[in-house]
């Protein structure tokens, strides 16, 4: 499903970051802190948006407005719907994009979040 994915880009000082980190390394995949650099601007293909009933922080969706300006593929996983949906909605758009260079991001609010458990616990990467 997202085997042509060669790095996942996280904030650092992001609470949301801090509790996927560790479970991403785990699943093999690179993980790079996201500095806002032009640089990664241009490297970054595909941004992954995670949040609740369409409730974005202000800095997450000032984000989410910046990379699609730059016309970047981004996917939303609303994780308080039917997250076997959201898991299969998520392979499909890496299927379809093909990105290898992935913004994971979200709001702090959800690094606590149950069905974040879950999420970690169904996503076959």
């Amino acid at each position: 499903m997202a085997v042509h994915i060669q790095t996942i880009y996280l904030e650092e000082k992001s609470a949301f970051a801090g509790s996927i980190s560790a479970w991403l390394e785990s699943k093999g995949f690179s993980i790079v802190t996201y500095d806002g650099s032009d640089e990664q601007h241009e490297t970054i293909d595909g941004v992954v948006l995670f949040h609740e009933n369409h409730n974005f922080d202000k800095h997450v969706a000032d984000l989410r407005d910046h990379f699609d300006k730059l016309q970047v593929a981004m996917h939303k996983i609303d994780i308080s719907g039917t997250m076997n949906v959201a898991i299969s909605h998520l392979g499909l758009f890496f299927d379809r994009t093909k990105c290898k260079h992935v913004l994971f991001l979200g709001s702090d609010n959800l690094k606590d979040h149950p069905k974040m458990e879950v999420f970690r616990e169904k996503w076959e990467a």
